[in-house]
Parts: C-alpha cells; sequence; structure tokens
C-alpha cells in the first residue's frame, strides 16, 4: 500500500488516518493554528486482514479558527454553517490506496503480506463531500459522506458518537473520548477492496465473489489526550471494528483475513503556532474526524 489505505481508515476506525488539535482551547481560536507530530500505528496490513504491522506515521494539521481545517488524516474541510451546537460544510480527503504487495514507506515492523496478490493495486482516490456535526461536549455526533472522483469510485457514508470526561491525573489534564462508528459504502467501494472478478480469481487462487454495497463496519473508538502544556501533548487510541456485509463475506477476508479489526496507536504533538487562548485545562479536537 502507498501509506496503507488501513493506516488512514484505522484512524477513522479507531484512518475509518482527523486528528486532534492538542492545543485547541475553549470556543473558536483566532488566527492560524499550526502543529506537527508523528507516532506509532499498529495496524492490520490491509483492511480485513489478520496479520499487522507497526507503522511510524507523520501529522501535520492546520486550522484557521473555528473555520477551515486540514489534516492528514481528516483531509480538508470548512465550517460553512456554524449555528449553536450544528456544524455543516463541504469536505474533501484522499485515500492512499493499496499496493497487491502489502508494503508501505512507513511500515517499521511487521512482514509484507502475499493475501493481495493477483488482485492487482487500487489506485490513489480523491474524495469529495460534505458533513454535519453536532457538538454539545462532551458529546459529538457527526455523519460524513464522500464520493470517490477516481481509484474506487465509491461512496462512502460515516456516522460516529463520542462523549467524554476531563480528569486530573498526577496534576496532568486528561481528555477521555469514547464511542461507536458505522460505515456505509457503495457496490463501487466494496466491489474494488472485497470483489474478485473471474481474472483476479485466476491470479491470486481466491474465489470469484460479486462485492455488493451496504454496512462495512461498526465498532468502538477510544482516544486519550494528555496535554503537558501549551505546546505539547499526547495521544493514545485503540479501537475495534467488525467488517460487516459482503466486506465480512468476502472470499479475501473469509479465506486470508479477518473481520476483527483492531487498531491501537500512540501520537505526541507539536504546536508550533497556537493562538493566546489555548488553556491547557480545556484541549478539545477541532472540527474534523478524530483518531478514534
Amino acid at each position: 500500500m502507498k501509506l496503507k489505505t488501513v493506516s488512514l481508515l484505522a484512524l477513522s476506525m479507531a484512518f475509518p488516518f482527523s486528528m486532534p488539535s492538542l492545543a485547541q482551547g475553549p470556543g473558536s481560536q483566532e488566527g492560524w493554528n499550526l502543529s506537527v507530530g508523528g507516532g506509532l500505528l499498529f495496524a492490520p496490513s490491509y483492511l480485513g486482514d489478520d496479520a499487522y504491522q507497526l507503522s511510524a506515521v507523520p501529522n501535520i494539521q492546520v486550522t484557521y479558527g473555528d473555520d477551515f481545517f486540514a489534516s492528514v488524516r481528516g483531509g480538508v474541510g470548512y465550517n460553512a454553517i456554524k449555528k449553536g451546537v450544528w456544524r455543516a460544510g463541504p469536505i474533501a480527503a484522499y485515500d492512499f490506496g493499496r499496493d497487491e504487495d502489502g508494503g508501505g514507506p512507513f511500515v517499521i515492523a511487521g512482514d509484507d503480506t502475499d493475501d493481495l496478490d493477483g488482485l492487482g493495486d487500487v489506485d490513489g482516490t480523491i474524495e469529495v463531500g460534505g458533513f454535519l456535526e453536532y457538538d454539545t461536549r462532551p458529546l459529538n455526533a457527526r455523519i460524513e459522506i464522500r464520493q470517490g472522483l477516481n481509484g474506487h469510485e465509491g461512496l462512502i457514508g460515516e456516522l460516529s458518537m463520542r462523549t467524554g470526561a476531563r480528569l486530573v491525573v498526577a496534576d496532568q489534564p486528561v481528555v477521555i473520548r469514547v464511542g461507536p462508528d458505522v460505515t456505509l459504502v457503495d457496490d463501487g467501494y466494496n466491489d474494488t477492496f472485497f470483489g474478485v472478478d473471474a481474472g483476479q480469481s485466476a491470479a491470486s487462487g481466491l474465489d470469484a465473489f460479486d462485492a455488493d454495497g451496504g454496512l462495512l463496519s461498526y465498532g468502538l473508538g477510544s482516544t486519550v489526550v494528555v496535554p503537558f502544556n501549551d505546546h505539547v501533548a499526547a495521544v493514545t487510541f485503540l479501537s475495534y471494528r467488525r467488517l460487516a456485509g459482503d466486506a465480512a463475506d468476502s472470499s479475501l477476508v473469509e479465506e486470508r483475513g479477518s473481520p476483527d479489526q483492531v487498531t491501537a496507536g500512540f501520537f505526541s504533538q507539536l504546536h508550533i503556532l497556537a493562538s493566546a487562548s489555548a488553556s491547557r485545562g480545556d484541549r478539545r479536537e477541532p472540527r474534523g474526524r478524530s483518531f478514534a
């Protein structure tokens, strides 16, 4: 895989790879905010695999007040509608595709899989769409729909809910968030990643399978954020997702993988630019998808 589709999906499941802005203060921050960081991601080598790899994954995030957000995982989005607890607007993201050799430039441990031999590459995909978010703190619910313009050319719908609490542990503020996720896809997406046509069947040894759309996965994600000061914070996350429908029934998953998908990771974040309104005791995530 190029950056590993599963790595990005893992961060959304725990990608579905936006990552939390670890120095966001209460309310909206004025001006530009920039943070850089990276960490370790433990995830299946491809979506549906039963073997795991460890990757060192970078992250860059940019936000502008409560309007604009951009990150590796969350893509680029804009809060066009801001009314009370509601946010909505356009979003664009990038799916890095899948290479049949199972490799990736950020993998530091774990063998490349040969499960995908004969299935061909899945090209990277630009995805565009929109989101609707309801945020009352600590409850956050979000719906996001994106259409692939190339590559898989599929339609993806993600529904998530998070609730959490702020604690003080050893004099450090700790933010805990947990909640369910559901992902729905159309025929085009599922057939690209889980379908096996006659030619692929002959080349790979897998049974031919025509994958229709529907429920892709459901699960639970959790994130723990520890801000050490106004510029440095740490994030750990853990998620479990269960593939469902034709994704789970695919010959690729049944014969070589598993419907049970676990993702875990640890990230650190350094804020290069952060508004003076950032408060160490009230960190929050920016608009956009979260780690888990």
